[in-house]
């Protein structure tokens, strides 16, 4: 598949916001290969959807719940006033014995306080297009080492389904946890892989960037930007050529400002920005 198809069929994979990411090699499925790092408490986020223009076209909003044993579910919700929607949802499991510390940020050190680790255990999604027509219903299972693709009214006997890579990457909805360690520096790409459902569920290799750095009213705004992982050639290239699929950031404290992606496969682009933030406050000009 050419890398525009790719780009042009990335189900929007919404934005949760957390910090770091690693790969826990050797692990089975039953754990999950993925594990998270979070710095602090999660906070509910409130954002505004704006088209392609600038125009404020909708609400979005970012929100967790906690169970009694620490299992946080995040649920994003990316919607357009008659324009559609799309709901992505995250399980991530506590694991014991999390540190506090700092994370290297060029030549300082970022405090970021108690660090909490997390496994990500599974992600779903399912879009609605502006005409109110269901998508197909998205389900990575990490325990179990599969992704599903269900019928839009997530028939679980009518699924096509594929085996995760024993080498587990994929993270379609907690995307920062990626992307973090660029936002202070420390590594100069980050290589993971998304699912998408097309006649069934496929794997994407993927690679993120980081991107121009200014300064606007007190924050030190960093762009990610991110696309297909064609090798080390493209990951220097994507950097400068890939403007249009990018999340934003405050380096100072790493906190979230804002992304840009389809609303779904095939669906409009959209940017959504922290509730009290326009696209001028993060988008060069």
């Amino acid at each position: 598949m050419r890398s525009d198809s790719i780009l042009s069929a990335f189900v929007a994979s919404a934005a949760v916001l957390l910090v770091g990411i690693c790969i826990a090699p050797g692990q089975l499925w039953a754990e999950s290969m993925v594990i998270l790092e979070a710095p602090g408490d999660f906070e509910d986020i409130r954002a505004t959807t704006f088209d392609k223009k600038g125009h404020a076209v909708g609400n979005s909003s970012f929100e967790i719940t906690t169970d009694e044993a620490g299992v946080h579910r995040m649920t994003v919700t990316m919607a357009v006033e008659g324009g559609g929607r799309n709901v992505s949802e995250a399980i991530l499991a506590p694991i014991a014995g999390a540190v506090t510390g700092s994370r290297s940020g060029g030549q300082a050190l970022v405090p970021i306080g108690p660090t909490r680790t997390f496994r990500l255990v599974e992600e779903q999604s399912q879009a609605t297009r502006a005409d109110g027509v269901s998508l197909d219903f998205l389900v990575i299972d990490h325990a179990n080492g599969r992704v599903s693709c269900y019928p839009p009214d997530r028939d679980r006997t009518k699924g096509k389904h594929i085996d995760l890579p024993e080498d587990d990457r994929v993270v379609n909805v907690p995307m920062q946890l990626l992307f973090l360690p660029l936002v202070s520096g420390e590594v100069k790409r980050v290589r993971f892989q998304i699912a998408l459902c097309r006649d069934g569920p496929v794997l994407h290799k993927m690679v993120a960037v980081r991107g121009p750095k200014s300064l606007r009213d007190g924050r030190e705004v960093v762009e990610i930007r991110y696309g297909p992982d064609l090798g080390n050639a493209f990951a220097w290239l994507a950097s400068r050529v890939l403007p249009k699929f990018s999340f934003w950031f405050d380096a100072r404290d790493n906190s979230y400002l804002g992304h840009r992606m389809p609303l779904h496969r095939k669906g409009p682009e959209i940017l959504l920005v922290r509730q009290g933030l326009t696209p001028l406050d993060i988008e060069r000009d």
